[in-house]
C-alpha cells in the first residue's frame, strides 16, 4: 500500500472499507507519514483501545460495565464468575461487529474463546470481557 501510496503521489488515505481492517492499519500507515483522510488515526486507536476508551469515559462521568482485558481462560472464567452471566466477550482492539459474542454459560465462554483463538492463531491472545447489559443500547453515530 505504500508502494501505491508513493508511486501515485497520492494526496491522502480514506480509512474505511473492509471491517476491521482499516482500524486496525490506521495508526500504522500515520506512523509512516501517509496522509489518513477523515477521522484521525488517533481518534481511531482511542475509540478501539479499551483502556484508553475507558479513561475518557471516566474523565467525562460517563458509567460503564465492569470490564477487563484478559489472555488466560482462568482469568476469564474467574472475571465471568465475578460479574455474572452473560458477559459481553471481544478480541482486544475490537469496538463492535461479528468477533463479538455475548456467553451466557462457562461452556459458551470455552467455545467461543477457542473458536476464536483457532480462527486467528498468534495474534494478540487477549480478549475484553464486559457485564453484559441485556437492557442497554449502543448507538454508532456518523
Amino acid at each position: 500500500m505504500i508502494d501505491i501510496y508513493t508511486l501515485e503521489s497520492s494526496a491522502g488515505v480514506i480509512v474505511a472499507m473492509g471491517g476491521q481492517t482499516p482500524n486496525n492499519i490506521a495508526l500504522g500507515l500515520h506512523h509512516q507519514r501517509v496522509k489518513i483522510l477523515g477521522t484521525s488515526p488517533e481518534m481511531i486507536d482511542n475509540a478501539e483501545n479499551r483502556y484508553k476508551f475507558s479513561r475518557m469515559l471516566d474523565a467525562i462521568g460517563v458509567d460503564q460495565p465492569s470490564w477487563k482485558e484478559l489472555a488466560s481462560y482462568d482469568d476469564s472464567e474467574k472475571f465471568c464468575e465475578q460479574v455474572g452471566y452473560p458477559v459481553l466477550v471481544r478480541p482486544s482492539y475490537v469496538l463492535s461487529g461479528a468477533a463479538m459474542n455475548v456467553v451466557h454459560s462457562k461452556d459458551d465462554l470455552s467455545a467461543y474463546l477457542n473458536q476464536a483463538t483457532s480462527v486467528s492463531p498468534g495474534n494478540d491472545p487477549a480478549f475484553g470481557f464486559s457485564s453484559f447489559c441485556p437492557h442497554f443500547y449502543s448507538l454508532l453515530c456518523f
